[in-house]
């Protein structure tokens, strides 16, 4: 009588109490026990399958249906029935139950109906919003093939089935996961790898019993591209064009000349020698597949990549690292196009594939944005005290320097009477001893008046170009720096600095939104 429930509680180690036997009784078969009227309320439906064995046992339809003849049953009026195809242990994923959440706390519906408690939740996350709605917000939680409706105050033996249902649930889905990871593990360890092989094989056999065969076609791209990087004759990107050239032809790529990186990954890629990486066990196996390269050849080649000069960066670009795509919030990479003509243009881009909008914009597009938001800055509207703070912190370093020097009269003074008192006290008359006594301690100090007078002469010419640079608009002090100056000086001003399908967009930061305001 109680298989079902006798595979929950023994899951859990609970041991049955008769208070539970008698619940356990009311979820085999009894009728559903409402407590408080709910004839007549609004309600919401939820309903959710993760995968296609799910789809195929207890559908999206089939639920509906379940939700729906218990509505009809009870006068419920459905406002909303959600559907979504999620998994319920990642609570961040469910768009549609988060939204069928904000109904009910605001008060949208009186009842939610699901047909199945796994269907609501897998995780005690998503669980106790439910359970916090029908212990706060009055809410009546049904699930209609447990037989359970749960109302203020919810019971203990109510939380305890559902908290057993809910923990078993949570346990089978990880127990399978890990029969599964287990099983490809197993399976990798075999020596038959559990993925598509790479470029120069085929997967070939039943769906469970595939096995990597040589596609001869690609095998020879394979042994060519080898054969060229380890003569050491040839660069990468020389090797690619090598291929090209000789008639081996790329075909997962329209112009069919393989990319860099492709290739790279291809000459370090131990599969051609027989030989794969495990990440579960953290090992390389040997593989049931025919090699393509030998190991002296493979290493050779690895020995090569290493010694390999690493490809400095080409371009110093100004929005490198700085500019954001505002669509997903990922860096924009910069782009140097080069016309047949010989003229370079510049453009950033997102490259987060993920991404919707795909968005780029040239180089001139953002300098010309980016120059109408900085001539919007008055450098002169900044107060008085906020830049003789900023002037401080940058002359600080001379003005210690200054000080130091003016110190330095003193000591080098007292220097010279301790030498002098050496000199008389000792009685010495040896002119050039003493003559080099005085020299030392000149070299010592130098000539600290003239050291001073520069010193001095620089920080009142820091001065005067700070005075004459806030008489100016930002923009016009701006494209007189170097790239570097001219980074920190957006990284100081811009609190948000994105690219839109259009033009540039840009906000400062607050100490710079209050000047623009003035």
């Amino acid at each position: 009588m109680f298989n079902q429930s006798d595979k929950y509680v023994s899951a859990l180690g609970i041991v049955l109490s008769q208070e539970l036997i008698v619940l356990l009784i009311n979820y085999k078969g009894g009728q559903i026990m409402i407590t408080k009227n709910i004839k007549g309320k609004k309600g919401l439906s939820y309903c959710r399958v993760s995968s296609q064995e799910q789809k195929d046992g207890t559908s999206l339809n089939e639920q509906e249906i379940i939700c729906v003849n218990f509505a009809k049953k009870y006068n419920i009026n459905i406002k909303k029935i959600y559907k979504e195809e999620a998994s319920a242990m990642k609570p961040e994923k469910r768009p549609m139950f988060n939204e069928m959440v904000k109904k009910l706390q605001n008060e949208e519906a009186d009842v939610v109906i699901f047909a199945y408690i796994d269907r609501m939740a897998r995780n005690s996350v998503d669980g106790y919003k439910i359970l916090q709605l029908v212990e706060e917000k009055e809410l009546t939680a049904v699930f209609v093939q447990e037989n359970l409706v749960l109302q203020a105050p919810i019971r203990a033996h109510e939380m305890l089935m559902l908290d057993t249902i809910l923990g078993v649930s949570n346990y089978r889905v990880r127990q399978d996961k890990e029969k599964c990871m287990a099983g490809i593990k197993a399976r990798a360890l075999s020596g038959f790898r559990p993925c598509r092989p790479p470029y120069g094989y085929k997967n070939m056999g039943l769906k469970d019993k595939k096995q990597a065969f040589v596609s001869k076609k690609r095998a020879d791209f394979v042994k060519k591209a080898f054969e060229l990087y380890s003569t050491g004759d040839y660069s990468v990107t020389e090797v690619a064009d090598k291929l090209y050239e000789q008639g081996f032809r790329y075909e997962l790529q329209p112009s069919k000349v393989i990319p860099k990186q492709s290739l790279i990954s291809m000459l370090k890629n131990r599969f051609y020698v027989g030989m794969y990486y495990v990440k579960q066990a953290d090992e390389y196996v040997k593989a049931n597949h025919e090699a393509i390269i030998s190991e002296e050849t493979f290493d050779k080649v690895q020995k090569l990549l290493e010694l390999a000069p690493k490809t400095p960066r080409k371009h110093n670009l100004l929005y490198s690292k700085l500019l954001t795509c505002s669509n997903c919030g990922h860096c924009m990479v910069g782009d140097v196009k080069e016309k047949p003509n010989g003229k370079k243009y510049v453009y950033y881009r997102c490259t987060n594939p993920q991404c919707e909008e795909h968005l780029s914009l040239s180089e001139t597009t953002i300098d010309n944005d980016l120059a109408a938001y900085l001539k919007e800055i008055h450098l002169g509207l900044i107060p008085d005290e906020i830049v003789e703070e900023v002037q401080k912190e940058e002359l600080q370093k001379l003005i210690q320097e200054v000080s130091t020097l003016k110190r330095n009269i003193s000591r080098k003074h007292h220097s010279e009477l301790r030498f002098q008192e050496k000199i008389a006290k000792n009685d010495i008359i040896d002119e050039k001893y003493i003559q080099s006594g005085f020299a030392e301690i000149q070299e010592k100090y130098g000539d600290l008046d003239s050291k001073i007078y520069l010193a001095q002469k620089q920080i009142d010419m820091i001065k005067s170009k700070t005075d004459e640079a806030f008489k100016k608009r930002l923009y016009d002090v701006y494209n007189g720096f170097d790239i570097q100056t001219k980074r920190k000086t957006l990284e100081l001003v811009t609190s948000t600095f994105k690219c839109t399908p259009k033009r540039l967009k840009m906000t400062f930061k607050s100490a710079f939104r209050k000047i623009r305001k003035r």
